[in-house]
Formats: C-alpha cells, sequence, structure tokens
C-alpha cells in the first residue's frame, strides 16, 4: 500500500536567495569590469552594459524582492570598478536611480510575458525590445538628470552621455538577457545542448571568429564598413538552428569586439558606431531565430493535431464498442446488488459490487467525456483548491500504487489560489503521469520506489503540479518524441496517454513538460481561476 504522508513545502528558499545572492555579485562585478572601455565624462558612462541584463533576468525570475542585492551590487561596481566621483549620498542616489529603473523593467516584463518569458514568439520578443528600449531611455535620462543637478555633469555632456547610456545599455540587454533567460529554462538549456553536440555548430562559430578577424584586423580598414560580413554568417546559423544558434553568434560578436577593444593599446576602434551595428546584427538573428522557432511550432502542432484528430476517430470507435460492456456491468453489478438486499446473496459482497458498480460508472463518464472532448473540446470547468489537488493526487496515487512496492508524497502549500479545470479530466491526466511513474520504477527493490508530488505557485497566474520518481529518468532523444501520438516507451503500449494529457493540459490553457533531470520529473502548469490572481 502507498505511504501517503503530507509534508510542508520544503524550507530551503532562504538559502537558494543565499546562494543566488552569493553568486549574483561577482558575477555582476566581472561583466561591469568586462565591460568597463572608453568611458565617457566623469561617472565612467560605458558603450556597453551586460550588467543590467543579470539584473533584470535575475529579478524577473526571482521577484523584486532581491532588488536590494542588485542595488549593493551596482553601488560596490560604481566605486570599485568606475570610481565614480561624488559623497556617498550622490552615489547611493544614482545606484538607487538605476535598480529602481531596472526592477520596473523587471515587473513590466513579469506582466507583459507571463506564459512565455524564454521568447517562443515574435511577440514576445517584441514586447522584449520595446520594454528595453524605451526602459534604457528613460533610465538614462533620469540617470544624468542626478548628475546634472548635482553639478556633476556638464550640459556639454548630457546628449553624448545619454546616447552612450541607452546604446550601452541597449546592446548589453539585448545580447545578454535573451542569453540568460534561455539559460534558466530547462528546454531551452536543452536546445542549447543538442547545439553543442553538433558539429555543424563549430563550423558556424569558426565561420563567425574568422569574419570577425577580417572585420577588425585582417581588412586593415574602419570595420563598421565590413560589418556586412557577418550577416551571411548570422541568417545561415538563424535558420538551422533557431533562437538557440542567434543567441550564441551574437554572443561570440560581441565577446570578439570586447576582446579587440581590450588588446588595443590605444584604443581607436569606433566602439559607438560598431555597438550600434551590434544591436542591429543581434535583432536580425533573434528576429529570424524566433520565426523560425514558431515555424518549427506550428509544424510540430499541425503534426499533433492530425495524430490527435486520428486519435479522436479511434476514441470515438472505442467508445462505441466499450461502452455496450460498461453499461451492461453497471446493469447486473445493480441487479447483483439488489439480490444481496433480497437475502439471495452474501451480504460480504455488498461493498464489493458497489465498487464495481462505482467503478465501471466512473469508466462511463471517463470515456464519453473523453469522445467529448476530441469531437468539440468540451470542458466542465469548475474552480479546485490545492488541498482538493493534493487529495485528488493522494487517492489516484493510493490506487495506481498498491501492491507495486512503491512509497508515495505530496506536499505544497494548502492555501494557494484555487484552479479553474474540469477534473475528470485533470484526474485523468495526474492517474497518467503517475502510472507512468509506477511503471519506471519497476525495476527497484520493492519499498525503495518513491513518487513525489508537489502543488507549488508557478509567478503570479500559474500553479504548477510536479510529479516526479526516483528511477532511471527519460533518455533526451526519448524525451524529444514523448509527448507525439501513436508513439510509446513501454511494450504492448498505444502512445496516447501523454499525447492525451498535454492536449488536456493546453486545453485548460496550460503546460504539460517533461524536465531535464537524472530522474523521471514531469511539471503540470494550470492558470489560477481568474480573479484569484
Amino acid at each position: 500500500m502507498a505511504q501517503l504522508r503530507h509534508t510542508p513545502v520544503p524550507k530551503g528558499e532562504a538559502a537558494r536567495h543565499l546562494l543566488q545572492a552569493a553568486l549574483f555579485v561577482p558575477f555582476y562585478l566581472a561583466l561591469d569590469l568586462a565591460s568597463y572601455i572608453q568611458p565617457l565624462g566623469p561617472f565612467n558612462i560605458t558603450p556597453w552594459n551586460p550588467g543590467p541584463a543579470l539584473a533584470i533576468v535575475w529579478m524577473m525570475r526571482a521577484g523584486l524582492a532581491t532588488a536590494p542585492v542588485v542595488l549593493a551590487a551596482t553601488f560596490f561596481a560604481d566605486h570599485v570598478i568606475r570610481d565614480v566621483p561624488g559623497d556617498f549620498g550622490i552615489t547611493l542616489l544614482t545606484a538607487l536611480t538605476l535598480t529602481g529603473g531596472y526592477a520596473l523593467m523587471a515587473a513590466a516584463l513579469r506582466a507583459l510575458l507571463p506564459g512565455d518569458p524564454v521568447l517562443r514568439t515574435l511577440r514576445s520578443l517584441t514586447t522584449l525590445i520595446i520594454v528595453v528600449v524605451a526602459g534604457t531611455a528613460a533610465i538614462g535620462a533620469a540617470f544624468l538628470s542626478v548628475l546634472a543637478l548635482a553639478g556633476l555633469l556638464g550640459t556639454e555632456l548630457l546628449l553624448t552621455g545619454w546616447l552612450r547610456f541607452w546604446i550601452g545599455d541597449v546592446v548589453g540587454i539585448l545580447v545578454t538577457a535573451p542569453l540568460l533567460l534561455v539559460a534558466t529554462d530547462s528546454v531551452r538549456r536543452s536546445e542549447l545542448a543538442q547545439l553543442l553536440r553538433r558539429a555543424e555548430s563549430y563550423l558556424q562559430a569558426g565561420l563567425i571568429v574568422v569574419m570577425l578577424w577580417l572585420i577588425l584586423a585582417g581588412l586593415e580598414r574602419d570595420p563598421s564598413q565590413g560589418f556586412f560580413l557577418l550577416f551571411p554568417p548570422l541568417i545561415w546559423i538563424a535558420l538551422r538552428n533557431g533562437l538557440a544558434g542567434a543567441l550564441i553568434a551574437a554572443a561570440i560578436v560581441q565577446l570578439g569586439i570586447v576582446i579587440a577593444f581590450h588588446q588595443q593599446a590605444e584604443p581607436n576602434l569606433p566602439i559607438i558606431e560598431l555597438q550600434a551595428l551590434v544591436a542591429t546584427l543581434t535583432l536580425t538573428g533573434l528576429y529570424l531565430g524566433v520565426m523560425v522557432d514558431e515555424r518549427r511550432q506550428t509544424m510540430e502542432r499541425l503534426n499533433q493535431s492530425l495524430h490527435l484528430a486520428a486519435a479522436g476517430e479511434m476514441a470515438g470507435a472505442i467508445t462505441h464498442e466499450v461502452s455496450q460492456p460498461l453499461t451492461a456491468l453497471a446493469s447486473y453489478s445493480r441487479s447483483a446488488k439488489l439480490l444481496i438486499e433480497a437475502g439471495r446473496g452474501d451480504p460480504e459482497l455488498a461493498s464489493l459490487v458497489d465498487k464495481i458498480l462505482a467503478e465501471s460508472l466512473r469508466a462511463s463518464q471517463v470515456v464519453r467525456r473523453l469522445r467529448e472532448f476530441f469531437r468539440s473540446g468540451a470542458m466542465k470547468l469548475s474552480p479546485m483548491t490545492s488541498p482538493e489537488l493534493l487529495d485528488m493526487a493522494a487517492r489516484i496515487g493510493a490506487e495506481v500504487t498498491e501492491g507495486a512496492g512503491v512509497s508515495l508524497s505530496t506536499s505544497g502549500d494548502r492555501d494557494l489560489p484555487p484552479v479553474s479545470v474540469d477534473p475528470l479530466q485533470i484526474e485523468l491526466v495526474l492517474r497518467n503521469l503517475i502510472g507512468n511513474a509506477v511503471d519506471s520504477l519497476e525495476g527497484h527493490a520493492p519499498g525503495h520506489g518513491h513518487i513525489r508530488i508537489e502543488v507549488r505557485r508557478d509567478g503570479a497566474q500559474r500553479l504548477r503540479i510536479v510529479v516526479a520518481d526516483n528511477g532511471p529518468g527519460i533518455p533526451a532523444a526519448t524525451r524529444e518524441r514523448l509527448f507525439r501520438p501513436f508513439v510509446s516507451g513501454k511494450p504492448g503500449g498505444m502512445g496516447l496517454g501523454l499525447a492525451v494529457s498535454r492536449a488536456i493540459a493546453e486545453a485548460h490553457g496550460g503546460v504539460l513538460d517533461v524536465q531535464s533531470t537524472s530522474h523521471g520529473e514531469f511539471h503540470l502548469v494550470l492558470p489560477i481561476e481568474p480573479g484569484h490572481g
């Protein structure tokens, strides 16, 4: 029998945030040091600033509670690396201005990209660009206004300083932030890992490096005049590899330019012109990469729809064949119960007959509702709380793991907002996921297999249900085709369980994904009921 226990959410949040802070500060300072090129004016405004990208992405991912650490890092960088003039109060005021501006940008991106923080669509990419371009322009104006009002910056440097600040932040954020967003997403990370395993990727990177050398040194002319040489390899990379390839190409270009500037004894390269060209190159690559990814996703969804349509036809046929035996089973169960109640049978069988009747009715309902779902996408939505989700998972786990020698634990915050779901369909998804976890633990010794189910908040408007086991995990090659209909990793399996489960999740406005971990782990994300955010 499954060992069921409700445990609180793991209390490692504070330690995790402290670790992130301990990593953030040195990385931020390292980026600020690497970008300290051709500073302008007494406050050393530079034309490339990747540090804000790190701050914005961290605040997007971890929340605005991280802003004090960002403020401390900004303040420290101004003193240690940029050696800015002015007293403690002015430095603190400028650091507050920068941190507040970047926090507002992070909050805007969290609000505008709640379902796509990893740039899977042209709309999300355009939103990022608009927020970055407008936000950095406003932050630059506010920063320089503080300096001017304090009498630390002459009016003759205001326009030049603002332009350099703006270009520096725009280029730094647009080159660095998308790469960081992709690197912090498990699915996108797997795309980058696949890219690094391909020999073609190294050929493409080598071509970018050769073109950079020609532009910066080999042609012995103004580098900005030869910058067009980078566009053909970038287009090739983006068309072949999508956003992941475009990001790596843009990062190589930016890194090459920075190295070239640091190696100059007397800097004479046109940094502002080159950085403006880097911004143009980056935008071209990002848009091409996202367009390629969107096309692939559209083709995948089309194939998925065609397979699910076939599965729907099969479900209709199965429903027709199964409905009659299920109806007969329910009728026989009722008849048996009547006979027992009339004293013509063993009274001890009554509870067993009740179970048979309940299960046959439930099976009939599942089959009927699945047919309705495939035909019209029909759902019967109702609010469902996190305790109800946890109790449902515990009940299903007890049924599925009975006799399997597998333990199961559930955990989560029981005060989360409700989700709007079709309970029967969500039960089907959880039954599939828990059943698959039990199957993956077949090789474990009895009592050593364990399944963990967790419900937690995922951003402002979603809940995340985690179903994980301590089995051997799912190979990368299998993960890529796991949700395709009629593809099964189990002998005799039809390959419809996960495909149908993902279709149900997406019909609810949610997501069902497998994680790239050493053990089996699936995440079901569902939207919170409107009005309960």
